[in-house]
């Protein structure tokens, strides 16, 4: 064995095949797979291999797509067949709620041309005769489904990459990984060490016990899933074709056809964890003991709309087991605690994603950043808090309900709560909605007295669209208070501190009591971040989105100097209270040992001042509602002291406790683009309209050659206003213009005091018309839609800098 690699990669399932593959596809030929027994070993070997690829959100249907298109050129590549079935999807749809989610899947995916519509009741039982449709009420379509062999598909991406000259070592189990001083990784077997400059744990069931070796905790639990195969049913044997892929989401089930009968997977009603306390090490190829009872609930649902089921002898019954994270997406990408470690690990639908996903984590090797925005499934998600009960909980709960749909701005009781600020219990005593980001709570809207606090869940209009839009209005004519501590908050210190930010940061750094607004750039260009960078004379403050903290932290420090500069990360130590509307500058006057008129602190000022007697104060005047707004932290134990300060004074400027709803639709209004919607790293800097932050003059800082060299933009920013009725508009709608679509929603929502639906979006540059005749898909209807060329609100911007 080697004793030298580039690469090394631990685990020989679909995933760390694939990764194999895609490295050594791009030119990366000096890279190694340890398998501690033989390939597949594991989940993979048991998999359904269902394919499916009309899903949200767009990245994941991405990676749906590729792994469903690159099965074909594998065969190809390797000379192995994948035992690939190119048989169409189809969704079955028992409630008009599923046929909106299927609506807005298939609204999002117009966007990357992936085809899926909605069928008639009597096609839907031509293509899939075993189907009872009188249960149903709706079906979809899907054009790329079906399925491949797994253990075939598995040994096609190792012959493929063992062509393009990687190796593969199978029963050679990983005993330790060691990091070196310089980053790179001494990887130990029982054959000998390998020295590799990158380290790809892709362990599956094994991937919490790799993890530990290099001193991490993964939120990975491994649990029990059951799907049964049928013998030979009549109907079947009769046709002349193979059935589609079969999706019941609503029952958290999923059918295909296997030889002459059929697969029925199901997602139980109570599920089992399994091996909690880690995987056994002598596990491989076996399965668990069966029982089907924990199925009954779904497989009689099943039997409701698959009649022959109920005749149908079972061939045999499969039990494997699977490793889930939390929300059950994939972990994948660099861990923020460790150099050149990557995990691909916790990947659910290793068949409809494996391809995809050893494409993006090559591509993060090699070029230090993936083609698209794959935070949803990044590992830097999960916190600390991520406990194993926490691990444990959301598992369960996430499985059980998986015939659940997931409905706009819907949060999850399951794990709750973990962190709450210190004026927690002061809100929820107001009528407080929480919602959950990143093992915290925050509010999301106040109920009124008298009415439930809870959010109703659906797509149209919710309870609180009322209540939110009610608040809005607040702040757009009084003050608004919100709690305001989940944010990122970082304090850079040091000699070299400015020169550090200036390098990593686009914009020009503010000079001392001032603040900017600065996107940070990837190598390439891509807008990874977007920030306040406030200099309070001995240290900056910076703030940013809180859920993507550790994802910061991984850039910050891939620049971090040996010595020079002091970072700390205080997103937990410091908590936050903002104020917005214009009568916010009477109040904080009132509270302030110093003068805040507008002429004594301006918009864009920042200072440590002391407030109602609290000392050293982070204040910042900056505005995300378009009104005069500022924004404070301070220590969390001084946060219900300035609290309550702030709700007695507000009495004589008319004071209302808000949530962070109104504040996104408030934004909507003047066009404010959003972390996570407009602003992602899809983009580059020119196409999301963040160029007059990006200070090209200022000399080097990363990301900066690729901003003076951008080509043509791809796409570019749209507000419009829109004819939406009843209904409401929540992001990834398409655009049409003319009846063609030439673009998406990136957020939507209402303004509340212009009284519009208003969308944020992308069009294509050559579809950008002031008079065009666009219009927003809602549920499958092209609703009349107005470009906008001016924010709605207070155009000119002179409310927030009054």
């Amino acid at each position: 064995m080697k004793s030298t690699a580039r690469v090394v990669v631990i685990g020989g399932g679909v995933v760390g095949c694939s990764v194999l593959y895609h490295l050594a596809r791009n030119g990366w030929s000096d890279v190694v797979l340890l398998e501690r027994q033989e390939l597949t070993s594991g989940s993979s070997w048991h998999a359904a291999g269902g394919l499916f690829t009309v899903v949200r959100p767009n990245s994941a249907a991405e990676m749906h797509r590729y792994t469903f298109q690159i099965y074909r050129e594998l065969e190809k590549e390797s000379g192995q067949p994948c035992g690939f079935h190119f048989t169409g999807g189809l969704n079955v749809c028992r409630t008009q709620d599923e046929i909106d989610s299927n609506a807005r899947m298939q609204s999002a995916c117009r966007r990357l041309g992936i085809e899926g519509h909605f069928i008639s009741l009597d096609e839907a039982k031509a293509r899939a005769p075993v189907l009872d449709t009188s249960r149903m009420v709706g079906a979809f379509w899907e054009e790329e489904g079906g399925h491949v062999d797994p253990a075939s598909a598995t040994h096609a991406f190792a012959a493929a990459a063992r062509k393009l000259g990687a190796t593969i070592h199978r029963f050679t189990p990983v005993t330790a990984t060691t990091q070196r001083a310089d980053g790179s990784w001494d990887v130990v077997t029982d054959k000998g060490t390998i020295h590799a400059e990158y380290v790809v744990n892709a362990a599956g069931l094994w991937g919490r016990e790799v993890a530990r070796m290099a001193g991490i905790e993964l939120p990975l639990m491994p649990v029990e899933h059951h799907y049964l195969v049928t013998e030979a049913i009549p109907l079947i044997e009769s046709l002349g074709f193979e059935l589609p892929q079969i999706n019941d989401n609503e029952t958290g089930c999923y059918a295909r056809q296997e030889g002459m009968g059929l697969l029925l997977g199901a997602y139980e009603k109570r599920m089992r964890h399994w091996a909690k306390d880690g995987t056994p090490p002598d596990f491989g190829h076996e399965l668990l003991p069966d029982d089907l009872g924990c199925m009954e609930w779904n497989f009689e649902r099943s039997v409701e709309i698959m009649p022959c089921l109920a005749e149908a002898g079972v061939k045999r019954v499969i039990n494997g087991p699977m490793i889930f994270s939390p929300d059950l997406g994939p972990l994948i990408g660099p861990h923020p605690a460790l150099r050149n470690y990557f995990c691909g690990n916790g990947v659910m639908a290793g068949f409809n994603q494996g391809g995809g996903i050893g494409r993006v984590i090559a591509e993060w090797i090699i070029g230090g950043e993936p083609s698209l925005d794959l935070f949803n499934w990044d590992v830097a998600r999960f916190g600390d808090w991520a406990s194993r009960k926490y691990t444990e909980d959301m598992t369960r709960y996430f499985y059980e309900n998986r015939s659940e749909k997931i409905f706009p701005y819907q949060s999850f009781p399951a794990a709750r709560p973990l962190a709450m600020s210190p004026v927690h219990d002061l809100l929820a005593a107001e009528g407080a909605v929480f919602g959950t980001g990143f093992g915290r709570e925050h509010v999301t809207w106040y109920a009124p007295k008298g009415t439930e606090a809870r959010d109703s869940l659906t797509y149209r209009q919710p309870n609180w669209w009322g209540p939110v839009a009610d608040e809005g209005r607040h702040v757009r004519q009084a003050v608004g208070l919100y709690e305001f501590s989940d944010m990122a908050k970082f304090r850079v210190s040091g000699p070299n501190a400015g020169a550090w930010l200036d390098r990593i940061m686009a914009n020009r750094l503010p000079r001392p009591g001032r603040l900017c607004l600065s996107p940070m750039l990837s190598d390439s260009g891509r807008v990874i971040g977007d920030f306040t960078v406030s200099n309070l004379g001995d240290h900056y403050l910076v703030v940013g989105t809180y859920a993507m903290q550790l994802a910061y932290l991984r850039h910050f420090r891939k620049y971090l100097p040996a010595e020079g500069v002091s970072l700390t990360n205080l997103s937990d130590d410091l908590a936050g209270l903002s104020i917005a509307g214009p009568n916010a500058q009477a109040l904080i006057s009132a509270l302030a040992e110093r003068e805040m008129g507008t002429a004594q602190f301006r918009f864009m000022d920042a200072d440590r001042i002391t407030l109602a007697g609290i000392p050293d104060v982070a204040t910042l005047r900056v505005s995300y509602t378009g009104e005069t707004g500022y924004e404070m932290y301070l220590p969390k134990a001084d946060q219900p002291r300035l609290f309550e300060a702030l709700r007695r004074e507000g009495v004589k400027n008319d004071l209302a406790l808000v949530g962070l709803r109104s504040l996104m639709m408030l934004r909507l209004e003047k066009s404010f683009a959003a972390w996570g919607s407009e602003l992602t790293p899809d983009y580059f800097a020119h196409e999301c309209g963040m160029m007059d932050h990006v200070r090209l003059e200022k000399g080097g800082f990363v990301g900066r050659d690729a901003a003076a060299a951008y080509g043509p933009a791809r796409e570019r920013p749209v507000t419009l206003t829109v004819d939406a009725g009843d209904f409401a508009i929540w992001g990834d709608e398409a655009i049409f213009l003319d009846g063609a679509p030439v673009g998406y929603v990136s957020s939507g929502g209402f303004g509340p005091a212009v009284g519009r639906h208003i969308a944020l979006g992308y069009l294509r540059p050559d579809a950008w018309q002031e008079s065009g005749r666009y219009a927003v898909e809602i549920f499958g209807q092209q609703r009349p839609a107005r470009l906008e060329t001016r924010p709605l609100y207070d155009p000119d911007g002179l409310r927030m800098r009054a």
